[in-house]
């Protein structure tokens, strides 16, 4: 063999080991970056859990808080409709003595068929 046909040989098999070495260098930097970046998302991640954690809690008492709300708006609610439902009942209960004193006069006014005598014994309003 040729000794310059050696020394390219040499040259390749260097290039190689020194390329070998580079990648290798490379792929550990590269491992630890990984390493140190999944440590931050599971720092991250434990964070977020306990700021869920803090935001269920305000929900829950936003929520207690709105159902008590609710609640007493029902309960009012449902005092006024009975105060309501208490007066126009009350109403209309005066209308009908009203109404009735009223067909009451009328009937002593007019003499209908139901203040008539029956011609026939037997016969008439019941």
């Amino acid at each position: 063999m040729n000794v310059e046909l050696i020394a390219i040989l040499m040259a390749i098999v260097a290039a190689a080991i020194a390329l070998g070495t580079a990648m290798l260098a490379s792929i550990r930097g590269v491992r630890h970056e990984v390493r140190d970046l999944r440590g931050e998302m599971k720092a991250m991640e434990t964070g977020l859990r306990g700021e869920i954690g803090g935001l269920r809690g305000d929900m829950d008492t936003l929520d207690s808080s709105l159902r008590g709300e609710l609640k007493a708006t029902e309960s009012r609610l449902r005092g006024e409709m009975q105060a309501g439902f208490k007066e126009l009942t009350s109403r209309v209960l005066n209308i009908g003595d009203r109404l009735s004193k009223v067909e009451g006069i009328i009937e002593g006014v007019f003499w209908g068929a139901r203040n008539q005598h029956a011609d026939k014994p037997g016969e008439g309003a019941a």
